[in-house]
């Protein structure tokens, strides 16, 4: 062993003593430096090929290439045109009120309000039913183009070699020759 004079280990356990978080602290941000460098490089390894896709583009291409608003407006064409014809018989009445309404009896007035309430009650309750049935038809189109475009998005990125394929909304730069929306809208069927 080697022999240590007194004073000097009583200045080395003086250093120490001073010092110990320092070390250590130094010690940790050079592991932590070591460690990140170590994740970023197996991330980057790992994410080789990486594409994005405008998925609201191609949602709005496919809409119209399916004529989505066109079906279900011809789904719901009879009930729309059944409130519209609640309508046209509630300004009838209203017209009817208003160039005849002097010359009523109140009896007849009363009668006349209480059908244009009814009407009125009646068409509220429809066009709320038709409204519910709009929306959740409409997410239901939604619902199968979503699936088509997913569906179109794995077949290219395989085929292609992509790693990883990501919505360009999330994307702040890429190169375009990564952009596969133009393939995948091709590749819905």
């Amino acid at each position: 062993m080697k022999n240590s004079s007194p004073s000097r280990l009583v200045e080395h356990s003086n250093y120490l003593r001073r010092y110990p978080l320092k070390q250590w602290m130094k010690a940790a941000g050079l592991s932590l430096v070591i460690l990140s460098s170590s994740f970023y490089a197996q991330a980057a390894e790992a994410a080789q090929k990486v594409g994005y896709v405008a998925t609201g583009q191609a949602m709005a291409q496919l809409a119209q290439r399916y004529n989505v608003s066109e079906k279900l407006r011809n789904e719901f064409k009879d009930r729309i045109d059944e409130l519209r014809g609640i309508e046209g018989r509630m300004k009838t009445k209203v017209d009817k009120i208003k160039r005849d309404g002097e010359l009523m009896s109140s009896s007849e007035k009363t009668k006349l309000q209480r059908e244009m309430q009814s009407l009125e009650s009646d068409y509220k309750l429809k066009a709320q039913a038709l409204q519910e049935d709009q929306r959740r038809r409409g997410a239901e189109e939604e619902q199968k183009l979503v699936q088509k475009i997913r569906l179109a998005i794995q077949d290219v990125a395989k085929r292609e070699g992509y790693d990883l394929v990501v919505d360009a909304n999330a994307v702040l730069y890429a190169n375009p020759k990564d952009d596969l929306s133009s393939k995948v809208i091709a590749a819905v069927k």
